[in-house]
């Protein structure tokens, strides 16, 4: 594999946490990889997984995966109203096992009438699904509702029979069941009767039933089904078994086994943060309103000080959202499902499955010029488009980290684990597992040493990186057992297990640098507070450490404020103790200690203190169009006079993963002499001719400080500084009117309004809008805008449901500035 300076089309390498390549891959996504179907890991040629159906309820009586062969999933969609009636299709399957069910004996004739015939189950939809949490998922609402309950808590059932129900003459059993051949021993199958004293109770991992109330003038009774709190999550078929007391030919008294009343949908089971038992507990209601029930948010981007919130529509609870992440979970774990039960292994198996580098998961990452065949990722505003495109076709082009991060916090959410976006400014990515960020530079013909671009163990330090944090206790853990914050990261990065997966590694352990926990910690540690290590080499091999730059690493670690769409919350002191501090480099050095491929020459010595102190100052405000400004601070903290014999500031176009390209910028100066104590500045102007033409993707430039201070004392050496810094123009917001209530089946119009800050017209401009609530769209051509022109453009939108949390995002492209968006929040009732 092989890229041009600025980038062009790459991957990132795989170097050994699991069994990736060390050094890279032939693959331009990441991994050069053959799942288990036979993919070849491009999206474009693959067997389809659902040849294979992981959903393993009975709902609207579709077909088992066993007993079909039909690719992807869009021919058995949970609604049947959107569903497309199937061609007959040959089996290529056996039948499978029986269920470890007792067969139901056949009754004879003559003694029907003395069996008890269930007529009629009512679930209570509407009151489980507001008691659990559960009632704005659309599938619960209408006349097609479906039951989604949570674990570890109670389900009220009425049962109607065909005559009153006699307690000292009937019984009751109940039987829930999962997947193609659900045994009791392997979690998938509970059989019990119900408990007709209505005082037993149920505990942790204990399906049961109370008798709670009984009506003999409607022949029915009503039951509390207890669900344990350990429960594998999915979707569960239900029936009702009766047994009744009759007589055999001989006289004797002998039991009737009812015929089995099937309930035509399945019943499914999600997490419950709101449970005690069950390891996503959080305790605090105000979080869970943010982390489970919020279907809007925002991710930031940018650089640290220019970062930025762009918005986004999670819509966990819309049409084919849960199906599509439950598919997605099962299509990972495959025939084992008693790891559903743990949220710990789910957690990382939706970081593994939200990219499609195994397993066709959802998202092709690509990071380059290319994007034909596919949406530029900063195209997307949300996950639904994403989510209902791979149900649909596979594996979705294409992603970058925050659509990853924002996917994998949809499909978290749906699920009912308290999970959010999480951004890291500055981000290391280390490719071989030292716990540290090294770069390799060699002399350069022009006196500034320059990168080794070819040497194997570059790392790159992002301009921002997205992951998330998913709220659990660590049971499988012996230091951090308690409730907290995971971070599981989704992006293909390094493989981990030979898998392109990360996480969930405790926020804590991160922060104190113990790198041996499970999973993924250290990778994650470099990434927050790695040293940046600059290595010289030269041509006859040998290596110099250069300098150690102590604070380069994490910054402004930032995730949405809680209830705020624009507000930023910095969670960098959890990460991270203060920069510098005795217990942040007591953290620093466990980590060194605990790496994986430790370098012993990395602090081996003490370093030379620095007499001239440099700072690079570089503004937050540039709109597209304008002039940057860029200055160089220099002060001498020498108790002497000291010369600065030569320096230069270089500006590159650069992509936000770190990779630079093009020099678009290069000011020189020197030789200059500063006092004891004195400061000078030194300016460069970037101007709109010099960098409109190179911008990419997200209007990233990198900027380079490099001086030479004279030796003292005749001494051989001179001594060198070095800064890299990275920026962005800011892009112009789309301003959206719209109303601030409406109500379903109302016409709501916004007004998208933007202003083109060029002094050159927009071009090959299109919109795009992604909603909760609203009938949505694609995208749409729309007419260029003139230069400095305020473009104006009404869409009227039907609402189609209500929510609570209604939203409606536009995505504007254009050639010449991309990915600008825009949002308004309206309430939308019945």
């Amino acid at each position: 594999m092989s890229y041009d300076r600025f980038g062009g089309i790459y991957s990132y390498p795989g170097y050994g946490y699991g069994y990736g390549n060390r050094y890279g891959s032939s693959s331009r996504y990441g991994s050069n990889y053959y799942n288990r179907w036979g993919s070849s890991g491009d999206g474009n040629s693959y067997t389809s997984p659902y040849n294979r159906n992981y959903r393993y309820g009975r709902r609207r009586r579709r077909p088992n995966y066993w007993e079909r062969n039909r690719p992807w999933y869009n021919n058995y969609r949970r609604y049947r109203n959107t569903r497309s009636p199937s061609p007959a299709r040959e089996e290529t399957r056996p039948p499978p096992p029986p269920p470890e069910v007792p067969e139901v004996p056949e009754v004879p004739e003559d003694e029907l009438a003395k069996e008890l015939f269930v007529k009629d189950v009512d679930l209570h939809i509407g009151m489980n699904a507001k008691k659990h949490r559960t009632d704005e998922y659309t599938c619960t609402q209408g006349k097609d509702a479906e039951l989604i309950v949570r674990r570890g808590d109670k389900v009220k059932m009425t049962i109607t029979f065909d005559r009153p129900y006699n307690k000292e003459k009937n019984d009751l059993k109940l039987c829930f069941s999962l997947g193609p051949s659900p045994k009791a021993n392997k979690g998938t199958l509970a059989l019990f009767e119900i408990d007709e004293s209505g005082k037993e109770k149920f505990g942790l991992d204990k399906w049961g039933a109370n008798l709670t109330s009984r009506d003999d003038a409607k022949s029915e009774i009503t039951v509390m089904v207890s669900i344990p709190a350990n429960c594998i999550i999915g979707e569960w078929s239900f029936f009702v078994r009766t047994i009744s007391e009759g007589k055999s030919e001989d006289g004797k008294p002998k039991e009737i086994i009812g015929k089995d009343f099937q309930l035509e949908d399945d019943i499914t089971i999600l997490f419950n943060p709101w449970c005690k038992d069950d390891p996503v507990y959080m305790s605090d209601g105000e979080l869970l309103e943010e982390y489970v029930l919020n279907e809007n948010g925002s991710v930031w981007r940018g650089s640290y000080n220019t970062l930025s919130p762009k918005p986004w529509n999670y819509g966990q609870f819309e049409t084919d959202i849960l199906d599509a992440s439950l598919s997605l979970i099962r299509l990972g774990f495959g025939d084992k499902l008693k790891p559903m039960s743990d949220p710990v292994k789910v957690s990382r198996m939706i970081a593994k499955m939200v990219n499609a580098n195994n397993d066709n998961g959802v998202l092709i990452g690509r990071w380059g010029k290319d994007y034909s065949g596919g949406e530029v990722p900063w195209s997307w505003v949300g996950s639904l488009k994403i989510l209902r495109k791979w149900i649909k076709d596979g594996p979705v082009k294409y992603g970058q980290c925050w659509v990853f991060a924002c996917v994998a916090t949809t499909v978290c959410r749906a699920l009912g684990i308290p999970c959010r976006t999480v951004t890291n400014f500055e981000s290391a990515h280390d490719t071989n597992g030292s716990n540290t960020v090294e770069t390799y530079f060699k002399p350069g013909s022009g006196g500034f040493l320059e990168k080794d671009e070819h040497h194997r163990e570059n790392d790159s330090i992002w301009n921002f990186h997205v992951w998330n944090e998913v709220w659990m206790a660590r049971n499988d853990l012996q230091e951090f057992t308690e409730h907290g914050w995971q971070v599981i990261d989704a992006t293909p990065q390094e493989s981990s297990d030979g898998y392109m997966q990360c996480g969930p590694c405790p926020v804590r352990a991160i922060k104190n640098g113990v790198c041996t926990v499970n999973y993924d910690c250290g990778f994650i540690f470099t990434e927050v507070n790695g040293d940046e290590i600059h290595w010289i080499t030269y041509p006859d091999g040998s290596e110099e450490r250069k300098r150690i730059i102590k604070d380069s690493v994490g910054k402004n670690i930032s995730t949405r404020k809680p209830g705020e769409q624009t507000e930023r919350l910095d969670v960098t002191n959890e990460y991270k103790y203060k920069e510098g501090s005795k217990e942040e480099r007591i953290a620093v050095m466990k980590a060194h200690e605990t790496a994986r491929f430790p370098n012993p020459d990395t602090y081996a010595n003490v370093e030379k203190v620095k007499p001239i102190k440099f700072d690079l100052i570089l503004r937050d405000d540039v709109m597209i169009g304008s002039i940057m400004p860029i200055k160089l601070v220099a002060k001498n903290e020498a108790s002497r006079e000291r010369t600065i014999t030569k320096g230069e500031i270089i500006v590159s176009q650069a992509a936000y993963t770190g990779h630079t390209g093009k020099d678009i910028l290069k000011e020189e100066f020197g030789p200059v002499t500063l006092k004891a104590g004195e400061e000078k500045i030194f300016e460069a102007r970037l101007h709109p001719d010099k960098y409109l033409d190179y911008l990419v993707e997200l209007a990233n430039i990198a900027i380079v400080a490099e001086a030479q201070i004279e030796p003292i004392g005749g001494r051989d050496d001179e001594e060198e500084f070095y800064m890299k810094r990275a920026s962005r123009f800011r892009r112009p917001d789309l301003k959206i009117e719209g109303p601030k209530t409406a109500k379903v089946g109302d016409v709501a119009k916004f007004t998208v309004i933007l202003e083109n800050p060029l002094d050159k017209p927009l071009t090959g401009c299109k919109i795009s809008m992604e909603s909760v609530g609203f009938d949505d769209f694609d995208l749409k051509d729309v007419n260029n805008i003139k230069p400095k022109e305020v473009w104006k453009m009404e869409f009227p939108l039907k609402t189609v449901k209500a929510a609570r949390h209604s939203a409606v995002y536009f995505s504007f492209e254009c050639e010449e500035i991309p990915d600008i968006s825009g949002y308004s929040i309206i309430k939308i009732s019945a």
